[in-house]
């Protein structure tokens, strides 16, 4: 595998409605895609990050300049036998692990490419079909937040996911289970509560959700450990499942019963298969986060979510149920039928992209060849 010239583009795109969680709010995504050359064929990947630090450290522009002065100059032109080699290469990088992931996501394009496989086959996963959620934001109009939540029900889904922080928790939960029983919901917290919270967030038991997700700050594994000590709901990791090690610790400590894998957040696919394997040795559930970008990136990781030991539904539904903007991946290649996305079945990652509009949508571009770098 040797990549000729890669391109970098920033890429704006419009959310049809504003998104919040409990770090903020937002109403457009800017992310980074790469679109790469190789002996004729055309690769992409994607780092599926935020133009600030709103969910993690990275940022557009850290991504930017890691991947332009860093990582495509120690891969660029070179030849590799497998994904193992190109990662190997970066192997004494600290950190930038949504960076490393966009990288190593166009060989893992290019892999697929040259063999004629997709990715899933390239893993190793099984199925033409991944069930997906919905996740839902914070909300200011309750009568709002009920019927975002009801069109989705009404479209098949049959997991909801509401994100939750400290004075929107009691609310809308109790407001979800008088509307529509007992669906299979959950909570994400995004990290808002304190060790001063646990006693508050033990009274969600009532609830009876499926699980609650990354409540406390994610490197807090102490306090995790008291809350599920203290609560029947299933406590997840996401933030704090930030690498394999930290996945370990939190499990052999017993503070948390899942794992939300999401593949920027961990370094790439390589690293996120890695992780699946050792909870599914060890029998720890895993599903599918989702931070929102392109189909280039939901490709890979609904291939992913094909693992065996990925047990609940991904969180990619909101994609393809609502009415979202500037899609230079047309999702209906992903042919949502009901909960369940079909997986893209050809060479790579299997879907075809609208370069035009890619173009029309980057609003800052950047071409890279061995020469350059």
């Amino acid at each position: 595998m040797k990549l000729e010239q890669v391109e970098l583009l920033h890429v704006r795109r419009r959310l049809a409605h504003p998104f919040r969680i409990s770090l903020g709010a937002i109403t457009a995504r800017e992310f980074v895609v790469l679109r790469g050359h190789a002996d004729g064929l055309t690769v992409y990947g994607e780092a599926n990050i935020d133009a600030r630090p709103f969910y993690a450290s990275e940022t557009v522009g850290t991504v930017w300049e890691m991947i332009s002065e860093v990582l495509l100059p120690m891969v660029l032109g070179k030849s590799f036998d497998s994904i193992e080699d190109v990662c190997q290469t970066w192997h004494s990088i600290r950190g930038h692990e949504y960076a490393k992931a966009a990288v190593e996501h166009l060989y893992w394009d290019l892999l697929g490419k040259e063999r004629g496989e997709p990715i899933q086959q390239l893993l190793g996963g099984q199925g033409e079909t991944v069930e997906v959620g919905t996740s839902h934001s914070i909300g200011s109009n309750p009568q709002e937040f009920i019927a975002d939540i009801k069109s989705a029900l009404e479209q098949g889904i049959r997991r909801i996911k509401i994100k939750v922080q400290p004075g929107w928790d009691d609310q809308p939960l109790k407001l979800i289970r008088e509307h529509f029983g007992d669906i299979t919901l959950m909570a994400d917290a995004n990290a808002a509560y304190l060790p001063e919270h646990v006693d508050h967030l033990a009274s969600l038991d009532r609830f009876d959700m499926l699980m609650l997700e990354q409540p406390l700050p994610p490197f807090d594994l102490v306090y995790h450990k008291e809350l599920a000590s203290r609560i029947k709901t299933p406590l997840c990791l996401d933030e704090g499942a930030h690498d394999l090690p930290m996945v370990e610790n939190a499990v052999t400590f017993d503070a948390c019963q899942i794992v939300n894998i999401k593949v920027g957040r961990v370094g790439g696919l390589s690293q996120a298969k890695l992780i699946h394997d050792w909870c599914h040795a060890k029998q720890i559930p895993l599903w599918c986060g989702r931070r929102t970008g392109s189909g280039i990136s939901m490709a890979s990781e609904l291939a992913l979510a094909t693992l065996p030991g990925f047990k609940f539904p991904t969180d990619h539904g909101i994609e393809l149920i609502q009415e979202t903007m500037d899609h230079f991946v047309p999702i209906d290649q992903f042919e949502l039928s009901d909960a369940f996305a079909r997986i893209p079945t050809g060479p790579g990652i299997g879907v075809e992209v609208d370069d035009t509009m890619l173009d029309e949508l980057a609003v800052r571009r950047m071409v890279i060849k061995p020469s350059s770098v």
